[in-house]
């Protein structure tokens, strides 16, 4: 099928629908390639067309390119039910919301519903004034679920956020694995996939599992996002250099994405104490009904709002004008990562999508093989000789010759981990000198204990590091640490004190400061002579 718009191609029955309902005026050809193609399926373009249309597609197209009109639409036409397939709770309700202000009544079907509510909703599908099922695979393969609807006839099946099926299916949610067999017993005219990004692995994937390999009709969108800027802040405090990325004014309002709930949390409380406790929550699985639905309603509300949420969670987080991404963890691959960084700026204005890069990945890449999903992801945001962009895509199967926004073309890339410099520089020339404690106290310029107080204070670098916590500065000295670059003595007469152990090449320039310059600060703060 040819790609273009052109209204002779459009059923007037479709124009209806999206000018009455969508209040839309034209679709995008790849809306409209999809959804012609599901509309011929259902023969409403004639035998002849329906016989040559495909009867099950796999869509993936990037976030903020209309996905759901391509199912929503077709729903409101075809003859049959529409089951739309959801992995969490939050998305669900989010497409109920969709459909009641379109005017469409719709049956939501989740866990910890009531025998009376399920039937009450099982009643409005049998009278046929409900034709549009939300639920989750958990819900949909029990017993009563099926039981119910294999009588019914199925038109459609959609299954959003498809890469979820092999992410999730083969760790945490087997019941993606059983959306086959579930298929069998329903047996829907047809199933349509849709994800904002898969990569050719995850596709042949999702084929084998969903199709039983019998390759369906895949519709491929580009999946760049023009309008975000991709950067890497490398660190070695993650909680210090976010507090200064708010500090300094960074677009709002911003999501950080975290790899656990504990992290999530501490980051959130962190943040709180640090910033504006108002505008701060956190947001994962292990929320009550009532938490959740309260942090979401504060989150689309409240214009300069910072969530903390989990990598799996966040893909429930739908609000349009998210100005930055911050990845305080990096994702366990690229396709997770364009799909998070991809809940900012779908108004399709400028945003900026950040990984914060501490030792934490570096030691992990270490650990793995260098073809593994996460190494290749973490390359893209360790290297400053290749664009991030153009890399992003690359893993992705595509290619791209214009990159419209990232630190490398921009040329402003961030080389050293803030901090960095001033501690090498203090450890180097006074080696074997001070404990962690003392070097967070002298950079911070923090009180100390009061013997050690007047000798500590005259320290040249006294309070060179004043917009730092002394913790923070602590944390700073167990990457540095933990990447080789500073030991600690274990043995007398210098136990516990510090020392450079050997210059790492992205430290160098940070670690000479020459003693010269250095007791001439210590001349200046001790005698006040003037420069």
């Amino acid at each position: 099928m040819e790609l273009h718009r052109d209204d002779n191609l459009i059923d007037n029955r479709i124009k209806n629908v999206l000018r009455e309902k969508f209040h839309l005026r034209t679709l995008y050809p790849y809306q409209e390639l999809v959804i012609r193609t599901i509309l011929e399926s259902a023969r409403m373009f004639g035998h002849n067309e329906a016989g040559s249309a495909p009867k099950h597609q796999l869509v993936v197209l990037p976030t903020g390119s209309g996905k759901s009109v391509c199912f929503m639409l077709p729903s409101l036409l075809v003859n049959g039910i529409t089951i739309a397939i959801y992995p969490l709770l939050s998305l669900m309700n989010d497409q109920a919301r969709r459909m009641k202000e379109l005017g469409v009544k719709c049956a939501v079907f989740k866990g910890g519903q009531s025998t009376q509510e399920r039937n009450e909703l099982f009643r409005s599908i049998e009278d046929g004034s409900c034709s549009f099922i939300i639920t989750n695979p958990e819900t949909l393969g029990s017993a009563s679920m099926l039981s119910k609807l294999c009588s019914s006839p199925i038109a459609l099946i959609v299954i959003d956020e498809a890469h979820t099926v092999v992410q999730w299916g083969e760790t945490f949610r087997p019941a993606y694995l059983d959306l086959p067999h579930i298929f069998n017993e329903l047996h829907p005219d047809q199933i349509l996939a849709f994800t904002a990004t898969a990569s050719p692995q995850i596709i042949d994937r999702i084929t084998d599992i969903m199709f039983k390999g019998r390759r369906p009709h895949i519709v491929l969108g580009n999946p760049d996002r023009p309008n975000i800027t991709y950067k890497t802040l490398p660190s070695i405090c993650k909680i210090h250099d976010i507090e200064r990325l708010f500090k300094h004014n960074i677009a709002l309002p911003a999501v950080i994405f975290c790899s656990t709930r504990k992290r999530c949390e501490t980051v959130a409380w962190e943040l709180k104490r640090r910033l504006n406790p108002q505008a701060i929550r956190y947001y994962h699985a292990g929320l009550n009904k009532e938490e959740r639905e309260a942090t979401e309603r504060w989150f689309y509300t409240h214009p300069n709002a910072i969530l903390c949420c989990t990598s799996a969670y966040g893909m429930g987080v739908d609000k349009k004008n998210i100005r930055s991404v911050i990845h305080y963890d990096l994702s366990t691959d690229a396709e997770s990562f364009l799909q998070e960084s991809g809940r900012a700026g779908r108004d399709n204005l400028p945003t900026t999508s950040i990984v914060i890069m501490g030792i934490e990945e570096q030691t992990k890449v270490k650990k793995i093989a260098n073809d593994a999903p996460f190494v290749q992801l973490c390359t893209v945001f360790m290297r400053t000789d290749m664009c991030r962009r153009k890399s992003l895509l690359k893993i992705m199967g595509y290619s791209e010759e214009h990159c419209s926004g990232c630190d490398v073309c921009d040329d402003n890339i961030i080389t050293e981990p803030e901090g960095s410099h001033e501690i090498l520089s203090l450890i180097r020339c006074t080696p074997f000198h001070y404990t962690k404690e003392q070097v967070a106290f002298i950079l911070s310029g923090n009180p100390i204990p009061w013997r050690l107080y007047e000798h500590l204070s005259g320290h040249p670098l006294f309070g060179i590091l004043d917009n730092w916590e002394p913790e923070d500065i602590q944390e700073g000295l167990q990457s540095l640490q933990k990447e080789g670059a500073i030991k600690v003595k274990k043995t007398w007469p210098f136990k516990n004190r510090l020392y450079v152990s050997h210059v790492c090449r992205s430290h160098r320039d940070f670690a000479l400061f020459k003693s010269s310059l250095f007791n001439l600060l210590s001349s200046i703060r001790q005698y006040g002579f003037d420069m």
